[in-house]
């Protein structure tokens, strides 16, 4: 299963890297059994042009996409449906014209995304699917100046796609070993900096881009090497600061990118140690680096915060990530007065966050769940 799948965050989650398994040529035809009921007959949330296939799938393609986030459980439904739809389309066309550019960009980009949330099945052949069909849409309308201007945005919006989905290939021969980053991840990189610098993508897909694009950094054990597409997705989220610096998502990304970054050095911290290490009561050169990221990473945090906090939209989330920055700080602070002030913020930080989870099915990282443990023990 690919590394590039959602994944939720907790303690050092940057470094839990899976590798792929071998590709297999996916059926890009979907059966009408294989789609939930709920999938064919969902409600279009937009407004459609009657007998409007194409916009009717990108509609369902859009919904699926805006609900990723918040409702997760109707997604799948959605994207099933998008898959059912655009088949179903591509089957019935008998025009000598190519379908529209949007219909490529929709089929491709809903196999992707499918393939992404469905924990049970391979990555790798929804990858392959999706590809297939991009390129497809690439075939059709050549990239040139004679392409219309609403051709021109759909055909970024497929390049955004498909710089994901190379990147998302490239990460199954990324390993320890690697002496270069493979020439598939830096055409992907290449083709979503071109892309994003488009006037007409969103926000929200830029901070998703800037998401997939760290995590693929986080893959890398060499500093420069992951530092190519963490510093890159940094300058997407610092970007978007420029015009709002309040977007609580884009302060969030900069705290986790940070927290990434120490996680870095404390494995290097922690290879130095197995190898002799002596016992110092200062930090080493390792442990600052990653003590200097924790409090950028904190700062992130905190101003993520204050911005959910002002529009009332706290998240547990928010807080779990704040509880991880402090108990890294307090791991690498020598006095043991500040190290427990410090972690008697983890612990109000874990507290709020379950407050807020109440109800819900969301779960404290592993990590946070055993310092809870081993406070409790503490304290008897």
């Amino acid at each position: 299963m690919a590394v590039e799948k959602k994944r939720p965050r907790g303690l050092k989650s940057s470094s839990a890297n899976k590798k792929a398994t071998p590709v297999k040529k996916a059926k890009t035809d979907v059966d009408e059994k294989d789609i939930p009921e709920n999938a064919q007959t969902v409600m279009i949330n937009k407004e459609v042009e009657e007998g409007d296939e194409v916009g009717e799938a990108a509609a369902l393609l859009d919904d699926a996409i805006d609900k990723l986030e918040k409702n997760p459980s109707e997604v799948l439904a959605l994207l099933r449906g998008t898959i059912h739809e655009s088949d179903r389309i591509l089957r019935n066309w008998e025009s000598e014209e190519p379908l529209p550019a949007l219909f490529y960009y929709t089929y491709g980009t809903a196999l992707y995304e499918l393939g992404r949330l469905t924990e049970d099945e391979e990555f790798e052949p929804f990858l392959e699917a999706a590809e297939e069909r991009l390129q497809d849409g690439f075939d059709h309308y050549k990239k040139d100046g004679e392409a219309s201007e609403s051709n021109q945005e759909v055909l970024n919006k497929m390049d955004l796609t498909l710089g994901k989905i190379w990147l998302a290939k490239a990460a199954a021969s990324v390993d320890d070993d690697s002496e270069e980053v493979g020439e598939l991840s830096l055409k992907a990189l290449e083709t979503l900096d071109k892309a994003c610098g488009q006037q007409t993508v969103t926000v929200t897909t830029l901070l998703d881009i800037g998401n997939i694009v760290q995590n693929h950094g986080d893959l890398y054990s060499k500093l420069e090497h992951r530092n190519k597409f963490t510093q890159w997705a940094e300058g997407i989220f610092k970007r978007i600061l420029k015009d709002d610096a309040n977007n609580a998502r884009a302060l969030s990304e900069l705290g986790l990118s940070q927290l990434s970054l120490a996680n870095y050095w404390l494995e290097r911290a922690d290879e130095i140690e197995d190898n002799g290490g002596d016992d110092r009561t200062e930090r080493s050169k390792e442990e600052q680096h990653a003590y200097d990221a924790i409090l950028n990473a904190k700062k992130y945090f905190i101003e993520s915060q204050a911005a959910l906090e002002k529009n009332g939209a706290l998240t547990p989330q928010i807080h779990t990530d704040l509880a991880e920055a402090y108990l890294n700080e307090a791991n690498l602070t020598p006095n043991p007065e500040e190290q427990n002030t410090l972690y008697k913020q983890v612990k109000k930080c874990i507290d709020e966050a379950k407050s807020l989870a109440t109800g819900s099915d969301y779960e404290l990282p592993e990590g946070l769940n055993l310092f809870l443990e081993e406070w409790s023990d503490g304290k008897e």
